[in-house]
């Protein structure tokens, strides 16, 4: 049977991507070498682009490699073929899902598949949980604190350069205001107010650090903590879905949120941030590079130079020493991050691509101590939770608990509403004692309507007899086996005196209750049913299809120091055996030189962003006030690490030493060592 024909709409929409396309491809071509060339003679209208390419080629020319004009002419046309072929892998995509109805309907089954809100409810948990823990962690005072000519503005954040205040004064208070609304998203109080609060906080907070010159890449954290915001995040596992449930049950509902849409859609954009995150790198390492970024000695070369960086590591399990080890890793590496995109459209795919993401992560750490644990947290998206709880609910206590209560009682539609929310397990099903059918559907005709209006009842099939039946007290005590938030009462509920105590208050509360009809709105009108809240999906299509449009964007230009969108470390250099590394002596008075160890840099900054602090000695030509302002940062931390000599010194002596790189130690001594600079320290 022949395809149908395409409407004149797609068939304009192609001709559009096509034009688009020879317009990218030819324009590059003629627009990007000339681009690079003028930023390197510093005459480029983009200022930023000017800045970068200087300091690009001043670490270039630093660390002993080619910086002249030629060669980022030649890059730069090398830069145009890969983006146009990025291009047209984006224009055949484009295409495919305009051209093909199957594509179309894949794409559409994975975007707007059904999610039970507990999934998305523990997703919440994690993004701000993993915000939380780099509130805490992250060093957001220490460079609040640094004089404002040290700092380096990320492309977008210095697009706010003259608007936001970073001080002491006002990051602090702002710190403590965003760990507090942070810790209500956490646990879910008020969330539509504090889970964007706190995202916007975060940007700017954890921005703070990013001015150091390293830019760390937590992107996804802020990322998916927008997405999460955005959407109905804290429907369960939340202290607003209690307050929910009890509203709920004022209009007669007592069922909590089912599978949706606007539960699932929200998880699977977080899962194209994750093929943001992991694509570009994929791309520009095999477009930068072909076939010999994985069939080379490459990865092993990386891997010593982290090793040099991080001094005092070695790898616990010796996986680089066996045969073609980097080679598998690196291919193992390009697969998994060029694949994905496509991985994520199928279900299967998908988990093994979550496997394989969590493997590459726990290698990269085990080798070469890049744990990114913030982005492995991320990967609690991958697992259908309500799924999972289910099946164990089911495993452990069989089919589900009939409760039943009376549905005339406000207070009872408010207990059943708010155990229904904390029913993870699913194993609570509840019956309207009064829908006489509805308890004779269920096989519990022979209770009495009597003893059902009287007190709550909890049933269910018994391996000795038909049915197991509690009711009152009793039934609470065996509800709370089945509701994990109720699991640590049961330490107590069978005590004596407490159940005696709760017998009591129970038959109390019981009989002196009176019926409560659900509420309908004035003039009387019933008020239609939804146990499902409303939700608006254009102002979350609108904001995330920018983000991820932002994404691209970046990852298409290479550009991965920026804040708060960001293409992610491209690792797509082939890295030598050797390094260069700057090396430090305290000048005396008398003239004797005192060295100053690099550990306690380290330990204080971290490693990124030791490194980076590191490599602004490595620039040529070098910026000597940066140097002389980093200088004065290092012999603060030098003294309270008890290097710093008594008498304060004449100037830190800055070297310049090359090292071949042989295995996880660092060298003993370099193969070669000059002096660079000698530079005041400003106490």
């Amino acid at each position: 049977m022949p395809a149908p024909a395409l409407s004149p709409w797609r068939r304009n929409t192609l001709l559009a991507l096509l034009a688009l396309w020879l317009v990218v491809v030819v324009g590059s071509q003629f627009v990007i070498p000339p681009l690079i060339a003028g930023a390197f003679d510093g005459e480029s209208s983009i200022t930023w682009l000017n800045k970068k390419i200087a300091n690009h080629r001043a670490y270039r020319v630093g660390a002993g490699l080619d910086g002249s004009r030629e060669w980022y002419v030649d890059w730069a046309q090398s830069y145009a073929l890969k983006a146009s072929a990025l291009t047209t892998l984006g224009v055949l995509t484009a295409g495919a899902l305009i051209a093909s109805r199957r594509a179309r309907r894949r794409v559409k089954r994975f975007l707007f598949a059904s999610a039970a809100p507990l999934n998305l409810a523990v997703l919440r948990i994690a993004a701000f949980g993993m915000l939380l823990y780099l509130l805490r962690t992250e060093p957001i005072m220490t460079y609040a604190a640094w004089p404002p000519e040290m700092y380096e503005w990320p492309l977008i954040a210095g697009l706010f350069k003259n608007v936001l205040p970073v001080t002491p004064a006002v990051v602090g208070p702002t710190l403590a205001v965003a760990t507090v609304t942070t810790t209500c998203a956490l646990v879910g109080f008020l969330t539509r107010l504090t889970a964007p609060v706190s995202v916007l906080l975060g940007w700017y907070l954890i921005g703070v650090p990013q001015l150091s010159g390293k830019v760390n890449h937590l992107h996804h954290v802020m990322l998916i903590g927008l997405v999460v915001a955005l959407a109905r995040c804290a429907d369960t596992l939340s202290i607003d879905s209690l307050w929910r449930a009890v509203r709920r049950a004022d209009t007669g509902i007592v069922a909590p949120p089912r599978r949706a849409v606007r539960y699932g859609l929200p998880i699977r954009v977080a899962m194209l941030v994750l093929a943001t995150v992991y694509f570009f790198p994929g791309f520009w390492k095999l477009a930068t590079n072909g076939p010999k970024w994985v069939f080379s000695n490459n990865l092993e070369n990386h891997m010593l130079q982290k090793w040099f960086e991080l001094e005092h590591y070695r790898p616990p399990v010796p996986l680089h020493e066996m045969p073609f080890s980097g080679q598998m890793g690196s291919l193992f590496a390009l697969v998994f991050e060029l694949g994905i995109p496509l991985a994520l459209l199928w279900k299967p795919t998908r988990a093994l691509w979550g496997l394989m993401g969590i493997t590459f992560h726990n290698l990269t750490n085990l080798l070469m101590k890049i744990s990114f644990i913030t982005l492995q947290v991320m990967y609690v998206m991958f697992v259908d939770w309500q799924r999972l709880f289910r099946g164990l609910g089911r495993r452990v206590f069989g089919a589900p608990m009939r409760v039943l209560y009376d549905g005339n009682c406000g207070l009872c539609r408010r207990t059943m509403a708010v155990l229904g929310v904390c029913d993870w397990l699913e194993q609570l099903k509840p019956i309207n004692a009064l829908d006489r059918a509805a308890v004779e559907a269920e096989g519990l005709e022979f209770l009495e309507d009597a003893d059902l209006v009287t007190d709550m009842h909890a049933a269910w099939p018994d391996e000795t007899t038909e049915w197991g039946v509690e009711r009152g007290y009793a039934a609470y005590q065996a509800i709370a086996w089945r509701v994990p938030l109720l699991w640590p009462t049961l330490l107590v509920v069978y005590l004596p005196p407490v159940a005696a105590i709760g017998r009591a208050v129970y038959r109390r509360v019981a009989d002196s209750r009176a019926c409560r009809l659900p509420s309908t709105p004035p003039g009387g009108a019933a008020r239609p049913l939804r146990s499902n809240p409303r939700w608006s999906w254009r102002p979350f299509a609108l904001i995330t299809g920018a983000m991820l449009a932002g994404q691209c964007l970046l990852g298409v230009g290479r550009l991965h120091k920026s804040w708060p969108l960001a293409c992610y470390p491209l690792f797509d250099q082939m890295a030598e055996r050797t390094i260069v590394w700057p090396e430090f002596e305290a000048l005396e008075p008398t003239g004797e030189t005192v060295p100053l160890d690099d550990d306690p840099l380290r330990d204080r900054l971290g490693n990124g962003r030791y490194v980076a602090s590191m490599q602004r000695f490595i620039v040529t030509p070098l910026d000597e006030q940066a140097a002389g302002a980093m200088i004065s940062e290092f012999a603060s931390i030098w003294r309270e690490a008890g290097l710093y000599p008594e008498e304060p010194p004449t100037a830190i002596r800055v070297f310049l030493a090359k090292y071949e790189l042989t295995g996880p130690e660092r060298p003993a001594a370099p193969v070669e060592r000059t002096k660079l600079i000698d530079l005041a320290v400003h106490e």
